[in-house]
Protein backbone atom coordinates (compact mmCIF):
# COMPACT_ATOMS: atom_id res chain seq x y z
CA UNK A 1 0.00 0.00 0.00
CA UNK A 2 1.32 3.42 -0.89
CA UNK A 3 1.71 5.68 2.10
CA UNK A 4 2.71 8.97 0.56
CA UNK A 5 1.22 12.21 1.72
CA UNK A 6 -1.52 13.40 -0.60
CA UNK A 7 -3.21 16.51 0.70
CA UNK A 8 -5.82 18.21 -1.41
CA UNK A 9 -6.58 21.91 -1.36
CA UNK A 10 -9.28 21.32 1.26
CA UNK A 11 -6.86 19.49 3.58
CA UNK A 12 -4.30 22.21 3.14
CA UNK A 13 -6.87 24.91 3.86
CA UNK A 14 -7.88 23.23 7.12
CA UNK A 15 -4.28 22.92 8.28
CA UNK A 16 -3.47 26.50 7.30
CA UNK A 17 -6.52 27.76 9.20
CA UNK A 18 -5.43 25.76 12.23
CA UNK A 19 -1.94 27.28 12.17
CA UNK A 20 -3.34 30.80 11.66
CA UNK A 21 -5.67 30.45 14.65
CA UNK A 22 -2.80 29.17 16.83
CA UNK A 23 -0.59 32.05 15.81
CA UNK A 24 -3.41 34.55 16.38
CA UNK A 25 -4.07 33.31 19.90
CA UNK A 26 -0.34 33.43 20.70
CA UNK A 27 -0.11 36.97 19.31
CA UNK A 28 -3.18 38.08 21.29
CA UNK A 29 -1.89 36.57 24.53
CA UNK A 30 1.59 38.03 24.02
CA UNK A 31 0.11 41.53 23.84
CA UNK A 32 -1.44 41.08 27.29
CA UNK A 33 1.92 41.72 28.91
CA UNK A 34 2.58 39.48 31.91
CA UNK A 35 4.33 41.43 34.64
CA UNK A 36 4.34 38.66 37.26
CA UNK A 37 4.91 34.92 37.25
CA UNK A 38 1.36 34.41 38.53
CA UNK A 39 0.02 36.26 35.48
CA UNK A 40 2.41 34.55 33.06
CA UNK A 41 1.78 30.98 34.27
CA UNK A 42 -1.80 31.18 35.61
CA UNK A 43 -3.21 34.19 33.69
CA UNK A 44 -3.78 35.84 37.10
CA UNK A 45 -6.22 33.00 37.88
CA UNK A 46 -8.76 34.56 35.53
CA UNK A 47 -9.63 31.70 33.14
CA UNK A 48 -13.35 30.87 32.91
CA UNK A 49 -14.18 27.44 34.28
CA UNK A 50 -15.53 26.17 30.95
CA UNK A 51 -12.25 27.10 29.27
CA UNK A 52 -10.44 25.44 32.18
CA UNK A 53 -12.44 22.26 31.66
CA UNK A 54 -11.67 22.18 27.94
CA UNK A 55 -8.01 22.93 28.63
CA UNK A 56 -7.82 20.11 31.17
CA UNK A 57 -9.41 17.72 28.66
CA UNK A 58 -6.92 18.76 25.99
CA UNK A 59 -4.06 18.23 28.45
CA UNK A 60 -5.24 14.72 29.34
CA UNK A 61 -5.94 13.66 25.73
CA UNK A 62 -2.55 13.64 24.10
CA UNK A 63 -1.24 12.33 20.79
CA UNK A 64 -0.44 9.28 22.90
CA UNK A 65 -4.21 8.78 23.31
CA UNK A 66 -4.84 9.46 19.63
CA UNK A 67 -2.16 7.01 18.46
CA UNK A 68 -1.49 4.58 21.31
CA UNK A 69 -5.06 3.86 22.46
CA UNK A 70 -6.35 2.87 18.99
CA UNK A 71 -3.20 0.73 18.74
CA UNK A 72 -4.22 -0.97 21.99
CA UNK A 73 -7.77 -1.52 20.72
CA UNK A 74 -6.40 -2.91 17.46
CA UNK A 75 -3.88 -5.33 18.97
CA UNK A 76 -5.67 -6.27 22.21
CA UNK A 77 -9.15 -5.67 23.66
CA UNK A 78 -11.06 -3.28 25.93
CA UNK A 79 -9.31 -4.33 29.14
CA UNK A 80 -7.55 -0.98 29.41
CA UNK A 81 -11.00 0.61 29.80
CA UNK A 82 -11.41 -0.83 33.28
CA UNK A 83 -8.57 1.26 34.67
CA UNK A 84 -10.95 4.22 34.24
CA UNK A 85 -13.05 2.93 37.13
CA UNK A 86 -10.18 3.84 39.41
CA UNK A 87 -9.71 7.10 37.53
CA UNK A 88 -13.21 8.23 38.53
CA UNK A 89 -12.43 7.60 42.19
CA UNK A 90 -9.13 9.47 41.80
CA UNK A 91 -10.78 12.61 40.43
CA UNK A 92 -13.24 12.71 43.33
CA UNK A 93 -10.42 12.20 45.83
CA UNK A 94 -8.16 14.90 44.37
CA UNK A 95 -11.06 17.35 43.92
CA UNK A 96 -12.15 16.89 47.53
CA UNK A 97 -8.75 16.78 49.29
CA UNK A 98 -5.77 18.01 47.26
CA UNK A 99 -7.16 20.78 45.03
CA UNK A 100 -8.84 22.72 47.89
CA UNK A 101 -5.56 22.59 49.82
CA UNK A 102 -3.59 24.05 46.89
CA UNK A 103 -6.24 26.70 46.32
CA UNK A 104 -6.25 27.67 49.98
CA UNK A 105 -2.48 28.22 49.92
CA UNK A 106 -2.74 30.08 46.56
CA UNK A 107 0.37 28.35 45.28
CA UNK A 108 1.74 28.80 41.78
CA UNK A 109 3.78 25.61 42.00
CA UNK A 110 2.09 22.81 43.94
CA UNK A 111 5.48 21.86 45.42
CA UNK A 112 5.23 25.00 47.52
CA UNK A 113 2.67 23.02 49.54
CA UNK A 114 5.33 20.43 50.34
CA UNK A 115 7.63 23.18 51.60
CA UNK A 116 4.89 24.29 54.01
CA UNK A 117 5.23 20.97 55.83
CA UNK A 118 8.76 19.71 55.29
CA UNK A 119 10.83 22.75 54.36
CA UNK A 120 12.69 23.83 51.21
CA UNK A 121 14.69 20.60 50.85
CA UNK A 122 11.54 18.55 50.37
CA UNK A 123 10.18 21.10 47.91
CA UNK A 124 13.35 20.92 45.82
CA UNK A 125 13.30 17.13 45.83
CA UNK A 126 9.61 16.90 44.92
CA UNK A 127 9.91 19.46 42.14
CA UNK A 128 13.05 17.73 40.86
CA UNK A 129 11.16 14.45 40.69
CA UNK A 130 8.48 16.17 38.65
CA UNK A 131 10.95 17.87 36.29
CA UNK A 132 12.69 14.61 35.42
CA UNK A 133 9.56 12.49 35.14
CA UNK A 134 7.39 14.95 33.23
CA UNK A 135 10.20 15.70 30.78
CA UNK A 136 10.54 11.99 29.95
CA UNK A 137 6.81 11.20 29.96
CA UNK A 138 5.95 14.22 27.81
CA UNK A 139 8.70 13.27 25.42
CA UNK A 140 6.71 10.10 24.68
CA UNK A 141 3.91 12.36 23.45
CA UNK A 142 6.35 14.11 21.16
CA UNK A 143 7.45 10.70 19.91
CA UNK A 144 3.81 9.85 19.14
CA UNK A 145 3.17 12.89 16.96
CA UNK A 146 6.58 12.61 15.30
CA UNK A 147 5.76 9.01 14.37
CA UNK A 148 2.52 10.21 12.82
CA UNK A 149 4.27 12.89 10.79
CA UNK A 150 6.87 10.39 9.64
CA UNK A 151 4.18 7.98 8.41
CA UNK A 152 2.16 10.78 6.84
CA UNK A 153 5.16 12.05 4.90
CA UNK A 154 5.92 8.56 3.63
CA UNK A 155 9.45 8.97 4.96
CA UNK A 156 10.05 12.18 3.02
CA UNK A 157 10.51 13.97 6.35
CA UNK A 158 12.85 11.95 8.61
CA UNK A 159 11.86 11.24 12.20
CA UNK A 160 14.37 13.78 13.52
CA UNK A 161 12.87 16.46 11.27
CA UNK A 162 9.38 15.62 12.53
CA UNK A 163 10.56 16.10 16.13
CA UNK A 164 12.08 19.49 15.33
CA UNK A 165 8.91 20.66 13.54
CA UNK A 166 6.68 19.55 16.42
CA UNK A 167 8.73 21.12 19.22
CA UNK A 168 9.35 24.31 17.23
CA UNK A 169 5.64 24.81 16.52
CA UNK A 170 4.73 24.41 20.18
CA UNK A 171 7.41 26.82 21.36
CA UNK A 172 6.22 29.53 18.99
CA UNK A 173 3.00 30.31 20.86
CA UNK A 174 3.72 28.99 24.37
CA UNK A 175 6.82 31.09 25.00
CA UNK A 176 5.12 34.31 23.93
CA UNK A 177 1.69 33.89 25.48
CA UNK A 178 2.31 31.74 28.56
CA UNK A 179 -0.65 30.26 30.44
CA UNK A 180 -3.26 32.47 28.78
CA UNK A 181 -2.24 31.38 25.26
CA UNK A 182 -2.17 27.73 26.32
CA UNK A 183 -5.66 27.86 27.88
CA UNK A 184 -7.31 29.30 24.78
CA UNK A 185 -5.40 27.21 22.24
CA UNK A 186 -6.43 24.19 24.29
CA UNK A 187 -10.06 25.30 23.93
CA UNK A 188 -9.77 25.19 20.15
CA UNK A 189 -7.87 21.91 20.30
CA UNK A 190 -10.60 20.41 22.48
CA UNK A 191 -13.19 20.84 19.71
CA UNK A 192 -10.81 19.50 17.08
CA UNK A 193 -9.99 16.44 19.17
CA UNK A 194 -13.54 15.33 19.72
CA UNK A 195 -14.85 16.41 16.34
CA UNK A 196 -12.04 14.60 14.53
CA UNK A 197 -12.18 11.39 16.57
CA UNK A 198 -15.97 11.02 16.31
CA UNK A 199 -15.85 11.72 12.57
CA UNK A 200 -13.11 9.09 12.18
CA UNK A 201 -15.07 6.39 14.01
CA UNK A 202 -18.23 7.09 12.00
CA UNK A 203 -16.28 6.93 8.75
CA UNK A 204 -14.59 3.62 9.69
CA UNK A 205 -17.86 1.99 10.76
CA UNK A 206 -19.52 3.17 7.54
CA UNK A 207 -16.84 1.48 5.41
CA UNK A 208 -16.62 -1.86 7.23
CA UNK A 209 -18.90 -4.43 5.56
CA UNK A 210 -21.83 -4.99 7.89
CA UNK A 211 -21.11 -1.84 9.90
CA UNK A 212 -21.25 -2.26 13.67
CA UNK A 213 -22.42 -5.89 13.46
CA UNK A 214 -19.54 -6.69 11.08
CA UNK A 215 -17.03 -5.12 13.46
CA UNK A 216 -18.41 -7.09 16.41
CA UNK A 217 -18.41 -10.35 14.46
CA UNK A 218 -14.76 -9.97 13.45
CA UNK A 219 -13.79 -8.83 16.96
CA UNK A 220 -15.42 -11.89 18.53
CA UNK A 221 -12.95 -14.10 16.64
CA UNK A 222 -9.86 -11.90 16.77
CA UNK A 223 -6.48 -13.61 16.45
CA UNK A 224 -3.32 -12.71 18.33
CA UNK A 225 0.09 -12.88 16.60
CA UNK A 226 0.71 -16.27 18.27
CA UNK A 227 -2.51 -17.66 16.78
CA UNK A 228 -4.65 -17.48 19.94
CA UNK A 229 -8.30 -16.65 19.21
CA UNK A 230 -10.01 -14.23 21.60
CA UNK A 231 -13.06 -11.96 21.84
CA UNK A 232 -12.35 -8.22 21.84
CA UNK A 233 -15.89 -7.46 22.99
CA UNK A 234 -16.27 -9.87 25.87
CA UNK A 235 -16.73 -7.04 28.40
CA UNK A 236 -18.06 -9.42 31.05
CA UNK A 237 -14.93 -11.59 30.95
CA UNK A 238 -13.38 -9.65 33.82
CA UNK A 239 -16.50 -10.20 35.95
CA UNK A 240 -15.98 -13.97 36.03
CA UNK A 241 -14.75 -15.28 39.41
CA UNK A 242 -11.35 -16.19 37.97
CA UNK A 243 -10.83 -12.64 36.72
CA UNK A 244 -12.21 -10.58 39.61
CA UNK A 245 -8.72 -10.15 41.00
CA UNK A 246 -7.59 -8.65 37.67
CA UNK A 247 -10.56 -6.26 37.66
CA UNK A 248 -9.76 -5.20 41.22
CA UNK A 249 -6.10 -4.73 40.36
CA UNK A 250 -6.83 -2.61 37.28
CA UNK A 251 -9.19 -0.44 39.31
CA UNK A 252 -6.68 -0.09 42.14
CA UNK A 253 -3.87 0.75 39.73
CA UNK A 254 -6.10 3.24 37.92
CA UNK A 255 -6.90 4.99 41.20
CA UNK A 256 -3.30 5.33 42.35
CA UNK A 257 -1.93 6.13 38.91
CA UNK A 258 -4.51 8.86 38.28
CA UNK A 259 -4.33 10.24 41.82
CA UNK A 260 -0.57 10.56 41.50
CA UNK A 261 -0.87 12.19 38.07
CA UNK A 262 -3.57 14.67 39.09
CA UNK A 263 -2.46 15.38 42.64
CA UNK A 264 1.34 15.50 42.45
CA UNK A 265 1.90 16.62 38.86
CA UNK A 266 2.14 20.36 38.20
CA UNK A 267 1.18 19.73 34.58
CA UNK A 268 -2.33 18.57 35.47
CA UNK A 269 -2.93 20.85 38.43
CA UNK A 270 -1.77 24.08 36.75
CA UNK A 271 -4.81 24.17 34.46
CA UNK A 272 -7.11 24.02 37.49
CA UNK A 273 -5.21 26.62 39.52
CA UNK A 274 -5.67 29.14 36.69
CA UNK A 275 -9.48 28.96 36.99
CA UNK A 276 -11.30 32.09 38.17
CA UNK A 277 -13.83 30.08 40.20
CA UNK A 278 -12.26 27.72 42.72
CA UNK A 279 -15.39 25.65 43.26
CA UNK A 280 -16.01 25.17 39.55
CA UNK A 281 -12.36 24.24 39.04
CA UNK A 282 -13.14 21.18 41.15
CA UNK A 283 -16.11 20.47 38.90
CA UNK A 284 -13.76 20.57 35.91
CA UNK A 285 -11.77 17.73 37.42
CA UNK A 286 -14.89 15.71 38.28
CA UNK A 287 -16.30 16.15 34.78
CA UNK A 288 -13.10 14.75 33.31
CA UNK A 289 -13.26 11.75 35.66
CA UNK A 290 -16.77 10.89 34.50
CA UNK A 291 -15.94 11.54 30.84
CA UNK A 292 -12.80 9.40 30.93
CA UNK A 293 -14.63 6.14 30.26
CA UNK A 294 -16.52 7.27 27.12
CA UNK A 295 -13.38 9.00 25.81
CA UNK A 296 -11.26 5.87 26.27
CA UNK A 297 -14.07 3.74 24.84
CA UNK A 298 -14.14 5.99 21.78
CA UNK A 299 -10.45 5.56 20.99
CA UNK A 300 -10.40 1.83 21.77
CA UNK A 301 -13.39 1.45 19.45
CA UNK A 302 -11.47 3.18 16.67
CA UNK A 303 -8.75 0.55 17.10
CA UNK A 304 -11.19 -2.37 17.23
CA UNK A 305 -12.98 -1.05 14.14
CA UNK A 306 -9.68 -0.75 12.30
CA UNK A 307 -8.98 -4.39 13.16
CA UNK A 308 -12.24 -5.34 11.42
CA UNK A 309 -11.42 -3.07 8.48
CA UNK A 310 -8.02 -4.75 8.09
CA UNK A 311 -9.77 -8.15 8.18
CA UNK A 312 -11.83 -7.24 5.12
CA UNK A 313 -9.10 -5.22 3.41
CA UNK A 314 -5.79 -6.88 4.40
CA UNK A 315 -3.75 -4.78 1.96
CA UNK A 316 -4.38 -1.88 4.33
CA UNK A 317 -1.86 -3.23 6.87
CA UNK A 318 0.60 -4.73 4.41
CA UNK A 319 4.13 -4.03 5.59
CA UNK A 320 2.98 -2.48 8.88
CA UNK A 321 5.20 -3.53 11.80
CA UNK A 322 4.03 -1.14 14.54
CA UNK A 323 0.39 -1.17 15.70
CA UNK A 324 0.81 2.46 16.82
CA UNK A 325 0.83 3.29 13.09
CA UNK A 326 -2.57 1.76 12.32
CA UNK A 327 -4.70 4.88 12.84
CA UNK A 328 -2.30 7.32 11.10
CA UNK A 329 -2.01 4.85 8.22
CA UNK A 330 -5.79 4.70 7.84
CA UNK A 331 -6.04 8.47 7.85
CA UNK A 332 -3.32 8.70 5.25
CA UNK A 333 -4.38 5.97 2.85
CA UNK A 334 -8.16 5.63 3.17
CA UNK A 335 -9.87 8.78 4.43
CA UNK A 336 -11.08 11.32 1.88
CA UNK A 337 -9.66 14.79 1.48
CA UNK A 338 -11.15 17.24 3.92
CA UNK A 339 -11.68 14.65 6.61
CA UNK A 340 -8.02 13.77 6.23
CA UNK A 341 -7.01 17.36 6.89
CA UNK A 342 -9.37 17.52 9.88
CA UNK A 343 -7.79 14.41 11.42
CA UNK A 344 -4.26 15.68 10.82
CA UNK A 345 -5.21 18.88 12.61
CA UNK A 346 -6.82 16.85 15.43
CA UNK A 347 -3.70 14.75 15.95
CA UNK A 348 -1.55 17.86 15.91
CA UNK A 349 -3.94 19.36 18.48
CA UNK A 350 -3.61 16.28 20.68
CA UNK A 351 0.16 16.59 20.64
CA UNK A 352 0.22 20.32 21.20
CA UNK A 353 -2.54 20.34 23.82
CA UNK A 354 -0.52 18.05 26.09
CA UNK A 355 3.01 19.16 25.23
CA UNK A 356 2.32 22.89 25.62
CA UNK A 357 0.90 22.40 29.12
CA UNK A 358 3.87 20.20 29.97
CA UNK A 359 6.27 22.95 28.92
CA UNK A 360 4.33 25.49 30.97
CA UNK A 361 4.33 23.32 34.09
CA UNK A 362 8.02 22.47 33.75
CA UNK A 363 8.85 26.14 33.37
CA UNK A 364 6.67 26.95 36.38
CA UNK A 365 8.34 24.35 38.59
CA UNK A 366 11.83 25.41 37.52
CA UNK A 367 11.16 29.13 38.04
CA UNK A 368 9.26 28.88 41.33
CA UNK A 369 11.11 25.96 42.95
CA UNK A 370 14.67 26.41 41.69
CA UNK A 371 15.35 29.84 40.19
CA UNK A 372 13.57 31.96 42.81
CA UNK A 373 14.84 30.11 45.92
CA UNK A 374 18.44 29.64 44.73
CA UNK A 375 19.50 32.18 42.10
CA UNK A 376 16.74 34.78 42.00
CA UNK A 377 16.10 35.61 45.64
CA UNK A 378 16.34 39.32 44.89
CA UNK A 379 15.13 39.16 41.28
CA UNK A 380 12.20 41.31 40.19
CA UNK A 381 9.02 39.75 38.84
CA UNK A 382 9.89 41.00 35.35
CA UNK A 383 13.24 39.22 35.55
CA UNK A 384 11.50 36.04 36.68
CA UNK A 385 9.16 36.22 33.70
CA UNK A 386 12.18 36.51 31.37
CA UNK A 387 13.76 33.47 33.01
CA UNK A 388 10.46 31.63 32.62
CA UNK A 389 10.44 32.25 28.88
CA UNK A 390 14.04 31.06 28.62
CA UNK A 391 13.18 27.89 30.53
CA UNK A 392 10.36 27.21 28.03
CA UNK A 393 13.00 27.03 25.31
CA UNK A 394 15.37 24.99 27.46
CA UNK A 395 12.82 22.30 28.18
CA UNK A 396 11.78 22.31 24.53
CA UNK A 397 15.38 21.42 23.64
CA UNK A 398 15.28 18.60 26.22
CA UNK A 399 12.07 17.31 24.62
CA UNK A 400 13.84 17.25 21.29
CA UNK A 401 16.91 15.38 22.58
CA UNK A 402 14.96 12.77 24.56
CA UNK A 403 12.49 12.20 21.70
CA UNK A 404 15.37 11.23 19.44
CA UNK A 405 16.57 8.73 22.04
CA UNK A 406 13.19 7.15 22.86
CA UNK A 407 11.92 6.48 19.36
CA UNK A 408 12.19 2.68 19.38
CA UNK A 409 11.26 1.93 22.99
CA UNK A 410 8.22 -0.23 23.77
CA UNK A 411 4.54 0.42 23.03
CA UNK A 412 3.80 4.13 23.34
CA UNK A 413 0.69 3.74 25.48
CA UNK A 414 2.40 1.79 28.25
CA UNK A 415 5.80 3.46 28.01
CA UNK A 416 4.44 6.70 29.45
CA UNK A 417 2.92 4.83 32.40
CA UNK A 418 6.17 2.96 33.04
CA UNK A 419 8.18 6.17 33.12
CA UNK A 420 6.05 7.76 35.84
CA UNK A 421 5.70 4.61 37.95
CA UNK A 422 9.17 4.88 39.53
CA UNK A 423 8.77 8.43 40.79
CA UNK A 424 5.11 9.47 40.97
CA UNK A 425 4.24 6.73 43.48
CA UNK A 426 6.63 7.92 46.21
CA UNK A 427 6.00 11.55 45.23
CA UNK A 428 2.26 11.04 45.72
CA UNK A 429 3.04 9.39 49.04
CA UNK A 430 4.93 12.51 50.10
CA UNK A 431 1.91 14.67 49.23
CA UNK A 432 -0.37 12.35 51.20
CA UNK A 433 1.73 12.86 54.31
CA UNK A 434 2.00 16.62 53.72
CA UNK A 435 -1.71 17.23 53.11
CA UNK A 436 -3.56 14.50 55.00
CA UNK A 437 -1.57 14.08 58.22
CA UNK A 438 -0.17 16.19 61.03
CA UNK A 439 2.75 13.85 61.71
CA UNK A 440 5.96 15.52 62.77
CA UNK A 441 8.58 14.00 60.50
CA UNK A 442 11.72 15.68 59.23
CA UNK A 443 12.62 15.91 55.54
CA UNK A 444 16.01 14.27 56.18
CA UNK A 445 14.13 11.15 57.33
CA UNK A 446 11.38 10.91 54.72
CA UNK A 447 13.31 11.93 51.59
CA UNK A 448 15.71 8.93 51.74
CA UNK A 449 12.64 6.68 51.71
CA UNK A 450 11.41 8.37 48.53
CA UNK A 451 14.84 8.20 46.87
CA UNK A 452 15.43 4.62 47.97
CA UNK A 453 12.10 3.38 46.66
CA UNK A 454 12.75 4.94 43.27
CA UNK A 455 16.23 3.44 43.08
CA UNK A 456 15.06 -0.05 44.04
CA UNK A 457 12.08 -0.15 41.65
CA UNK A 458 14.08 1.28 38.76
CA UNK A 459 16.79 -1.33 39.34
CA UNK A 460 14.20 -4.09 39.42
CA UNK A 461 12.62 -2.81 36.22
CA UNK A 462 15.94 -2.70 34.40
CA UNK A 463 16.76 -6.25 35.47
CA UNK A 464 13.28 -7.44 34.49
CA UNK A 465 13.75 -5.83 31.07
CA UNK A 466 17.11 -7.62 30.75
CA UNK A 467 15.55 -11.00 31.61
CA UNK A 468 12.65 -10.44 29.24
CA UNK A 469 15.02 -9.46 26.44
CA UNK A 470 17.68 -12.17 26.90
CA UNK A 471 15.65 -14.92 28.54
CA UNK A 472 18.40 -15.41 31.14
CA UNK A 473 18.27 -14.57 34.85
CA UNK A 474 21.39 -14.83 36.99
CA UNK A 475 19.14 -14.47 40.05
CA UNK A 476 16.82 -17.26 38.98
CA UNK A 477 13.01 -17.02 38.83
CA UNK A 478 13.10 -15.94 35.18
CA UNK A 479 9.34 -16.30 34.92
CA UNK A 480 8.85 -13.87 37.83
CA UNK A 481 11.12 -11.23 36.28
CA UNK A 482 9.50 -11.63 32.88
CA UNK A 483 6.05 -11.22 34.43
CA UNK A 484 7.27 -8.16 36.32
CA UNK A 485 8.26 -6.53 33.04
CA UNK A 486 5.03 -7.29 31.20
CA UNK A 487 2.32 -6.98 33.89
CA UNK A 488 3.39 -6.49 37.49
CA UNK A 489 5.24 -3.20 36.94
CA UNK A 490 1.94 -1.47 37.84
CA UNK A 491 2.66 -2.30 41.47
CA UNK A 492 5.52 0.21 41.48
CA UNK A 493 3.27 3.26 41.71
CA UNK A 494 0.91 1.63 44.22
CA UNK A 495 3.81 0.54 46.41
CA UNK A 496 5.40 3.97 46.34
CA UNK A 497 2.19 5.72 47.36
CA UNK A 498 1.85 3.40 50.37
CA UNK A 499 5.50 2.95 51.34
CA UNK A 500 6.30 6.62 51.97
CA UNK A 501 3.35 7.23 54.34
CA UNK A 502 4.06 3.92 56.12
CA UNK A 503 7.68 4.90 56.81
CA UNK A 504 6.65 8.46 57.69
CA UNK A 505 4.39 7.07 60.40
CA UNK A 506 7.20 4.91 61.76
CA UNK A 507 9.71 7.78 61.65
CA UNK A 508 7.42 10.45 63.08
CA UNK A 509 8.39 12.24 66.24
CA UNK A 510 6.13 11.75 69.23
CA UNK A 511 5.52 14.39 71.84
Amino acid sequence: MTTTLQLGWLDGSILVCYVIVLASIGWWAAHKTAKTTDDYFLASRSIHWLVTTASFFATCISALTFVGTPGEGYSADYRYLFSNLGDIGATFFIAAVFLPHFQRLRVTSIYQAVAERFGPEARTAASGYFLITRTLASTVRIVAIAKVLEVVSGGAIPYSGCVVITVGAILCYTTLGGGRAIAYTDLMQFFLLFGGSVAALVYIVWHVPGGVSGIIEVGRHAVKPDGTVYNKFNFLELLKPDNLWLLFFLTLWGFFNSSASYGSDQDMMQRLLACSDQRKARWSLLIWGLAGIPVTFLFLSIGASLYAYAHFFPSFIQGMTDTDHVFPRFILSVMPHGLRGLLFAAIASAAMGSADSALASLSTAFTMDFYKPFWGKNASEEQCVKVSKMSFVGFGVLFLVFALCLRNLDSLLWLAFRLISFTYGPLFGLFIVAIMTDWKVKARKILPVMFGYTAVTFGMAMYAWHVKTTGFSALGAAEFWSKLHTDWWRWYIIGGALTVPAFARLLRETD
